[in-house]
C-alpha cells in the first residue's frame, strides 16, 4: 500500500485521541480518589464533632457538679468556722470565770501562810503548800487554754521590738536552774554575744522558752542534761534547747505540735499538762515571723529549735 500523508495524519490523530482518553481516565480516577478521601474526612470530622459535643455536655455537667460541691464546701466551712468561734468564745469565757476563783484561792492561801489568822502547825503548812501547788497547776492549764483560743481566733497581739537576746535568756537562767537542780539535771547555757538582738515580742519569746525548757526538764530522767545554745545564720537566730531524754519517734514528731497531744497518755503516765505547750509555742513563733522545729532520736534525746528574725542593735545614746 502506498504511503500517504493522510494516513500519517490519521495515525497521529488516533494516538492523540488515545492519550486524551488515558489522561481523562487518570483525571477521573484522581477525582474519584479525592472525593472518596474527602468523604472519609467528612465522616471523621462529623464523628469528632459529635464527640466534642458529648465532651462539652459532660464538661458542663462536671462544672455544674463542681459548683455544687464548692457551694456545699463553703457552707460547711461557714458552719465549721461558726462552731470554731463559738468554741473559742466558750473556752475564753470559761477560762476567765475559772481564773477568778483560782486567784482568790491563791490569795487566801497566801494570807493563811502569813499566819494573819493565827499560827499554823507544820501539817497545816504542808497542806497549804499542796493547795498552792494545785492552784498554780490549774491556773497554768487555764492560761494555756486561754492563750490557745486567742491564737486560734487570731486575737493575740504582738509587740515586736528589737531586744538583746543575751539578757532575755539570762532572765530564764534562775528559773531553769532551780528546776534542773530539783531533778539532779546538768543545765548548761551557752549565751549569745551581747551584740545579738532579736526582732521579736520579748514576752512571747520568754513564754516559748519557758515551755521548751520546762518540757526538756520534765521529760529528761534524773541525772540527765539540758543545754541551751544560740546561733545566727541567714538573718535568723536559732535558739536550741537540747536534752538527752527518751526522744520522740520520727512518725510522731509533727504530732507533738498538735493541740491536746501527749505521746505518753495512759494509766501509767507520769507527766501533767494539757498538751498545748508546743502548739502554743509554735503558734507564737510563727506569729512573730519565726518557727519551732524538732529533731529527735529515740533513746538519744531531742533538740527543739526556736527561730526568730535577727534584730538591729540599739545605737548608744550620746
Amino acid at each position: 500500500m502506498p504511503f500517504t500523508f493522510s494516513k500519517v495524519n490519521a495515525v497521529i490523530r488516533a494516538v492523540r485521541l488515545s492519550r486524551q482518553r488515558d489522561a481523562e481516565a487518570a483525571r477521573m480516577a484522581a477525582l474519584e480518589e479525592s472525593n472518596s478521601l474527602l468523604q472519609t474526612q467528612a465522616r471523621e470530622l462529623e464523628h469528632q464533632t459529635n464527640e466534642a459535643r458529648e465532651l462539652a455536655h459532660e464538661l458542663a455537667l462536671t462544672n455544674e457538679e463542681l459548683r455544687a460541691v464548692i457551694s456545699e464546701a463553703k457552707k460547711a466551712w461557714a458552719v465549721a468556722d461558726a462552731a470554731n468561734r463559738s468554741k473559742a468564745e466558750f473556752l475564753a469565757v470559761m477560762s476567765h470565770e475559772l481564773r477568778t476563783p483560782l486567784n482568790s484561792i491563791g490569795g487566801y492561801v497566801d494570807l493563811l501562810e502569813m499566819e494573819l489568822r493565827g499560827p499554823l502547825t507544820d501539817a497545816q503548812k504542808s497542806d497549804l503548800g499542796r493547795i498552792k501547788r494545785s492552784q498554780e497547776h490549774l491556773l497554768g492549764i487555764i492560761n494555756d487554754i486561754l492563750n490557745f483560743t486567742r491564737l486560734e481566733a487570731t486575737e493575740l497581739k504582738f509587740d515586736i521590738i528589737d531586744v538583746p537576746l543575751r539578757a532575755l535568756i539570762g532572765d530564764l537562767d534562775a528559773v531553769v536552774s532551780s528546776l534542773a537542780r530539783a531533778k539532779s539535771l546538768k543545765y548548761r547555757c551557752d549565751y549569745p554575744a551581747s551584740s545579738v538582738y532579736a526582732h521579736t515580742d520579748p514576752d512571747k519569746l520568754r513564754q516559748i522558752m519557758i515551755n521548751l525548757l520546762s518540757n526538756a526538764v520534765k521529760f529528761t530522767p534524773e541525772g540527765g542534761r539540758v543545754r541551751v545554745s544560740c546561733g545566727v545564720k541567714d538573718r535568723l537566730i536559732s535558739i536550741r534547747v537540747e536534752d538527752n531524754g527518751p526522744g520522740i519517734p520520727a512518725d510522731k514528731q509533727e504530732a507533738v505540735f498538735e493541740p491536746f497531744v501527749q505521746l505518753n497518755r495512759g494509766l501509767t503516765r507520769t507527766t501533767d499538762g494539757t498538751g498545748l505547750g508546743l502548739a502554743i509555742s509554735r503558734g507564737l513563733a510563727r506569729g512573730m515571723g519565726g518557727d519551732v522545729l524538732l529533731k529527735s532520736d529515740v533513746g538519744r534525746g531531742s533538740v527543739f529549735t526556736l527561730r526568730v528574725p535577727v534584730g538591729k542593735p540599739r545605737k548608744a545614746a550620746g
